[in-house]
C-alpha cells in the first residue's frame, strides 16, 4: 500500500501488473462463484482500490480517466474481476456523499472500505425511530458481500409531506446476513450474493438520499472541492458496470486471433482452416469493428462526462446512458458472432471466449442497460419530446 497517493500512471501500471493473476485465476473463480482471497488480498496490496477516496482521507483521488484505464484493464483480464474491482472503487466514491461525520468514522482507520451496494430501493423498508431508522429487507445482486467492510443497501423513506424517496442506508457486515443464491450463467466470479437484514437500527449519519447522489447534490460537493465529487452517480455506474463488458469483449477479440492463427499454424493439409475461409475472417472483422467503435463512443462520452459533470442537463445525461447502452449492446453482439465462428471448440466452458458471451450477457441485463427505455429516452430527445429521467 503506497504511503503517499499514487499518480495516475502508477496506478494504471498496478491494474496492468495485477492483471495476469486475474487472467490466470479467470475459471478458478468462475467454478468457486466467488472472489477468490489471494486475488482480493493482491487488489489491496495495489492501491487501486483507494483510487477515487479522497487525499484528506489518505486516498488518491484520481478521475474519472484513470478509473476508465484501471477498470478496462483489470476487465480485459477477467470481466468477473473488473466488475468486482470497479464497483469496490466507485462504492468508495458513494461514501463521499454521506454526512461528513460518517465518512470520518469510515476513514479514520483505513484508506478505503470494501462495500457492496444495491440499488432495489424496494428490497427493504426503513421505519423512522429516534435517531434513525429500522430497516429490514432482502437484496439481491450484493456484489462485493464476500469479503465486505460495510455494506450499502437502498429503501424507501416517507418524507411525510407526500414524497416517498429511495435512500442508501450503510451497515456493518455484522449487522447483515449473506444469503449464497448465486447460482448463475455469467459473472460467476463476482459472488454476488443476497443480502438480508432483520430490524437492524441504522443512525441517521449512515443514510444518504439517493437523489443527492445521483445529482451529486450533496455532502460530496460540499466537503470534497476535486472535480470528481461534482459527478453525477448513474454516469459513473455506467462505467462500472459497461467497461467490464468492453474489456470481456475486447478479451475475446484476441483470444479469437490467438486460436485462430494456432489453427492455421497447425493446420498443414492446406484443406479448409481459416485462412481459406473468406466467411469466418469477415464475420471476426465486422466483430472487431463493432467492439472498436464501442470502445470510441465509451471514450467520447467519459470526455464529456469530464467536461459538464452536474453542470449537465437530465437530457444530456440521458444521452450518455442511451450511448453507453449501445456501447454494450455494441460488445454483446460482436462477442456473440465471434462465438459463431470459433468452431465446436468454442463451446468449451474452459474456453475463455465462451467465459466471457457468459460473462457480456449477463452484465448486460443490469438495470442501468434497459435498452427499450434508454432508446425510448433518446427517441423523445430527438424529437424534442420529454424523457421519462429514468436513472440519469
Amino acid at each position: 500500500m503506497a504511503d503517499s497517493p499514487m499518480s495516475s500512471a502508477e496506478l494504471i501500471d498496478a491494474a496492468n501488473e495485477i492483471a495476469p493473476l486475474l487472467r490466470e485465476t479467470a475459471r478458478e473463480a468462475e467454478l468457486a462463484r466467488r472472489p477468490l482471497d489471494r486475488v482480493i488480498d493482491a487488489v489491496r496490496d495495489s492501491g487501486l482500490f483507494a483510487l477515487m477516496v479522497p487525499q484528506a482521507y489518505g486516498g488518491h483521488e484520481a478521475d474519472l480517466d484513470t478509473y476508465f484505464e484501471v477498470t478496462l484493464a483489470l476487465s480485459r483480464a477477467d470481466a468477473s474481476m473488473g466488475w468486482l474491482i470497479s464497483f469496490y472503487i466507485e462504492h468508495n466514491f458513494w461514501m463521499c456523499g454521506y454526512p461528513e461525520s460518517f465518512q470520518k468514522e469510515v476513514f479514520a482507520e483505513r484508506q478505503f472500505i470494501l462495500a457492496p451496494a444495491t440499488l432495489n430501493a424496494g428490497g427493504g423498508r426503513a421505519t423512522p425511530t429516534e435517531g434513525g431508522y429500522r430497516l429490514d429487507g432482502q437484496w439481491q445482486w450484493g456484489t462485493g458481500i464476500v469479503h465486505a467492510d460495510w455494506v450499502l443497501v437502498g429503501a424507501m423513506i416517507d418524507e411525510g409531506d407526500g414524497r416517498v424517496l429511495p435512500n442508501f442506508f450503510a451497515l456493518p457486515p455484522e449487522d447483515v446476513e449473506p444469503v449464497d443464491t448465486w447460482y448463475v450463467m455469467g459473472l460467476c466470479g463476482t459472488g454476488s450474493w443476497d443480502i438480508r437484514v432483520d430490524d437492524v437500527f441504522v443512525p441517521a449519519d449512515r443514510v444518504v438520499s439517493m437523489v443527492g447522489l445521483m445529482n451529486a447534490a450533496g455532502e460530496s460537493t460540499r466537503v470534497h472541492p476535486g472535480e470528481l465529487y461534482r459527478t453525477p452517480l448513474i454516469p459513473v455506474l455506467g462505467f462500472a458496470a459497461g467497461l467490464p463488458m468492453l474489456g470481456a469483449a475486447q478479451m475475446a477479440l484476441e483470444e479469437y486471433r490467438s486460436q485462430a492463427k494456432a489453427k492455421i499454424a497447425a493446420n498443414h493439409t492446406g484443406i479448409g482452416g481459416p485462412e481459406r475461409d473468406q466467411g469466418k475472417p469477415a464475420i471476426a472483422a465486422r466483430a472487431a469493428l463493432s467492439i472498436d467503435a464501442a470502445e470510441l463512443m465509451f471514450r467520447d462520452v467519459l470526455a464529456d462526462v469530464m467536461a459538464q459533470r452536474n453542470s449537465a442537463s437530465f437530457e444530456t445525461r440521458s444521452i450518455w446512458l442511451s450511448r453507453l447502452t449501445h456501447a454494450v449492446y455494441m460488445c454483446r453482439d460482436a462477442v456473440r458472432d465471434i462465438c459463431s465462428v470459433t468452431g465446436a471448440g468454442g463451446s468449451r466452458l474452459d474456453n475463455p471466449i465462451q467465459r466471457a458471451l457468459r460473462d457480456i450477457t449477463t452484465g448486460s441485463n443490469h438495470l442501468i442497460f434497459d435498452r427499450e427505455v434508454r432508446y425510448a429516452d433518446y427517441g423523445r430527445i430527438l424529437l424534442g419530446q420529454p424523457t421519462s429521467r429514468f436513472m440519469v
